[in-house]
């Protein structure tokens, strides 16, 4: 999701989302981290805002010192609460198999009657709907509507969010795992994001 601004509460209806990280003390007790404040980086104002919840850098986890925690905790960084990337870029020299880094889970809010651009990107993303009704649809016409519980599981498709409702606003909270690039009708799958909508309804 390209970037143009940041924001703590892009959709102000909405209860901000707190996230709480669960680690060990120095004598190996389970306790909660401290942690940053979620950050929405809103690429289209009109349709709300996507915040990083976590990430992690490669699979499985290295949760070693906390160096998982650092990282995300930083102010810079592939795996930093700041970014903005649907998906978790490759590490330095390759890695993950050819399709990318980690882990990654966002938080996304919808204004009402917002929507996004149609996109796709190099992942299996496992999308739940937790607040409102949010609409899923794909390049080829057909849509979905979800409500709080509904999910989906997308795999590598081209879609675009929205909110249905004119009045109440909307979350989804998505975790995205990068997946090797396959052949869809002679193109190899790659991350593409076309104009957004000026509004709901309106074509690309």
């Amino acid at each position: 999701m390209p970037t143009n601004n940041q924001s703590n509460s892009p959709v102000p209806t909405l209860r901000p989302c707190k996230r709480y990280i669960a680690t060990h003390s120095p004598t190996g007790q389970s306790i909660y981290a401290p942690s940053p404040a979620q950050v929405y980086n809103v690429a289209n104002a009109s349709f709300g805002g996507m915040a990083r919840s976590y990430a992690l850098a490669s699979l499985p986890a290295n949760l070693t010192h906390d160096v998982d925690l650092k990282a995300y905790t930083a102010e810079s960084g592939p795996t930093s609460y700041r970014r903005s990337e649907i998906v978790i870029p490759s590490p330095p020299g390759g890695g993950g198999g050819g399709g990318g880094g980690g882990a990654n889970l966002v938080v996304v809010d919808l204004k009402p009657g917002g929507v996004s651009a149609m996109h796709r990107t190099a992942s299996v993303d496992f999308s739940v709907c937790v607040v409102g009704e949010v609409e899923h649809e794909l390049d080829g016409g057909q849509k979905v509507r979800l409500l709080p519980g509904d999910h989906i599981v997308q795999r590598g498709t081209m879609h675009r969010w929205s909110n249905p409702s004119e009045t109440e606003p909307a979350r989804f909270v998505a975790c995205t795992l990068p997946c090797i690039p396959f052949d869809i009708a002679g193109e190899e799958l790659r991350e593409v994001h076309l104009p957004s909508p000026t509004k709901r309804g309106s074509k690309l």
